[in-house]
């Protein structure tokens, strides 16, 4: 649900992300093209999952500080805890990919 969220908005906007995810996990993908491999990850993709990261960070919305780590949704978090992340997460990507 998560994922999809944030694909479907990044897709709308145009924006080369991708979140591949199996069940809880996920993982944000600066790209357009399925990575099967970390030396298939951009330079560029880093510096904006960076980007993101301290956005977020403001945000009130915390994912590990490595564009290589994958994130987790858990029985913790409600569906008002995911919608307001993937709100937020949205509303960061627009700053991400406005600069």
């Amino acid at each position: 649900r998560l994922a999809d969220q944030i694909e479907n908005f990044a897709r709308e906007k145009g924006y080369p992300l991708r979140v591949p995810h199996i069940a809880s996990i996920f993982w944000l993908s600066f790209s357009e093209q399925a990575i099967q491999r970390a030396d298939q990850i951009e330079t560029q993709g880093m510096e904006k999952f960076k980007s993101l990261h301290h956005e977020l960070l403001q945000r009130g919305v915390y994912l590990g500080p490595s564009g290589y780590e994958v994130g987790f949704v858990s029985a913790a978090h409600s569906d008002a805890d995911l919608d307001f992340a993937a709100d937020q997460i949205c509303r960061a990507l627009e700053v991400v990919f406005s600069t």
